[in-house]
């Protein structure tokens, strides 16, 4: 599609990337190979939008911009394995909580013992066996 394809549709919305460059703040629009960039990234919004709206004359009150941020491969390599194993130990957590409940249920169930009882069996206070029974 070109740039005179665009101007003929209603589609105002564009995906932005962005990414590091030395001191710079590159900005690409795939959808009209257009690059621009920006000195900080709080200029990237605007700037985005401004060479949007140059590009196809319209005002930049009828655009949508969609930032991405492209991180370095490193970055991302070790962003996504910290967010994984957050994930895992999130669901880990989940899975206790819910064995914990199981055991104080069962506990308190199977041996009719108190909630204070079953306390000072599994080293919690009787508020917290109140907690997880019911």
């Amino acid at each position: 599609m070109t740039s005179t394809d665009l101007l003929r549709t209603t589609e105002r919305s564009f995906d932005a990337v962005v990414t590091r460059e030395g001191r710079w703040w590159m900005i690409h629009v795939p959808a009209l190979d257009a690059v621009t960039q920006a000195r900080s990234l709080r200029e990237v919004p605007v700037m985005a939008t401004g060479v949007v709206s140059a590009l196809l004359d319209v005002e930049e009150e009828d655009l949508t911009i969609r930032l991405s941020y492209e991180l370095p491969a490193e970055v991302a390599t070790t962003w996504h394995e910290a967010e994984t194993l957050r994930s895992q130990a999130e669901e880990a957590e989940d899975r206790a909580a819910a064995l914990r409940r199981e055991a104080v249920r069962t506990l308190l169930s199977t041996t009719h013992m108190s909630q204070a009882d079953a306390g000072v069996m599994l080293g919690l206070s009787k508020q917290r066996v109140q907690q997880l029974a019911s």
